[in-house]
């Protein structure tokens, strides 16, 4: 198994663990602030970083293309998995303020089956996917270029 690959499924795994600590924090009544600790969206300037180095350290021909893929793979893991956070959000009604309707959430009065468990869920998965994408090809690429392996000066005759 390549190293990419452990990266992408110890991110994916710990991405999981992240959603689901939240979510029961939430249910517990933890403060917003202690929630917000515990997001997905801090992976997402950590994970690049990780993909660069072993991309730089096992020397793609096309490294920023390898980056892309990794960057957007995981943000579209990480935000089905927050899809269906709102989802159950949505069916059982959860009051945390980043599922309110006024937050851009799918939770509140008037909120329809279809607009609350598909068009809101997956315009926040597509907005996240987005941003998130651009902030790690920017955090990683920047990685890449201080990682940049500089020739070695030829030996003088």
């Amino acid at each position: 198994m390549s190293d990419d690959s452990k990266i992408m499924r110890w991110g994916t795994i710990i991405a999981a663990i992240t959603i689901v600590v939240r979510i029961v924090l939430e249910q517990a009544g933890a403060s917003e602030m202690i929630n917000n600790i515990f997001g997905v969206a801090w992976l997402y300037l950590i994970l690049p970083v990780l993909f660069a180095l072993g991309i730089r350290a096992r020397d793609y021909a096309s490294p920023y293309r390898t980056l892309l893929k990794d960057t957007l793979l995981f943000a579209v893991y990480t935000r089905v998995m927050v899809l269906f956070t709102y989802m159950l959000a949505y069916i059982f009604k959860w009051s945390a303020p980043r599922f309110a309707l006024e937050r851009g959430g799918n939770v509140g009065e008037n909120v329809g089956a279809w607009t609350g468990l598909l068009l809101i869920p997956i315009r926040n998965a597509l907005i996240w996917i987005g941003m998130a994408t651009i902030a790690g090809m920017i955090i990683g690429s920047v990685t890449l270029v201080l990682k940049r392996k500089t020739p070695t000066p030829a030996a003088a005759s």
